[in-house]
């Protein structure tokens, strides 16, 4: 990876660097996830954000499990890092220690600063992000590569974590509808989202078979 993209100053912390997104990103033309984030990334700058947030998510299960903690804080409301350490201590009570508690919460709400949830340096408050159509894209398109389908798709995690009301959610379906970033189908109770020759052959077969 070129150390101009990474921008730092040693090799060491180059290196680290590296690895981190690696791990969160894969940067592997030949993985879905990336090889996916990497066409909606270039149509959506607004959007980015929380593209890279929900790969990330796909990509670390202690990320998306801790997220919806979020969207039990009040809208305007002040979140500490201390509150999200007592979270993270409730969801895995034998795995941090006390030193790394801290840190890890913290690293948190650094990350969903960046992808819009919390604004401020010091004291972080709770916001809506930013969801535009390509992201809402994404996320129903993650859930159906993990198998979901018709109204299942719509309530899957990774919609979820877009913190938007189901009428909302409704709307920003059917804008990426008729963006063409999806193919949307109501009728009643009966939904229908698919991907056309978004997947290849074999990624649709694995989603399909996926659990």
């Amino acid at each position: 990876m070129d150390d101009d993209v990474l921008g730092k100053p040693t090799r060491s912390t180059r290196q680290r660097t590296a690895t981190h997104l690696i791990e969160l990103y894969a940067l592997d033309p030949h993985c879905t996830l990336f090889r996916l984030l990497r066409h909606f990334w270039a149509v959506d700058a607004a959007g980015q954000p929380m593209l890279a947030f929900l790969v990330a998510c796909a990509r670390d299960p202690l990320l998306c499990t801790a997220t919806p903690f979020l969207f039990t804080v009040p809208l305007g409301q002040t979140m500490a890092p201390a509150a999200i350490a007592v979270h993270l201590h409730a969801l895995y009570p034998s795995r941090f220690w006390p030193s790394t508690l801290i840190a890890t919460a913290k690293r948190l709400a650094s990350t969903w600063a960046q992808a819009g949830y919390l604004q401020g340096k010091q004291t972080k408050r709770r916001l809506h992000p930013q969801i535009t159509p390509v992201v809402t894209a994404f996320a129903l398109l993650l859930g159906y590569l993990c198998s979901r389908r018709g109204a299942r798709l719509v309530e899957s995690t990774w919609t979820q974590l877009l913190d938007c009301p189901a009428n909302e959610l409704s709307e920003r379906i059917v804008a990426a509808s008729t963006q063409e970033w999806l193919r949307y189908k109501a009728a009643g109770t009966v939904v229908e989202i698919t991907f056309p020759e978004l997947l290849t052959p074999a990624e649709e077969q694995t989603a399909d078979e996926s659990h």
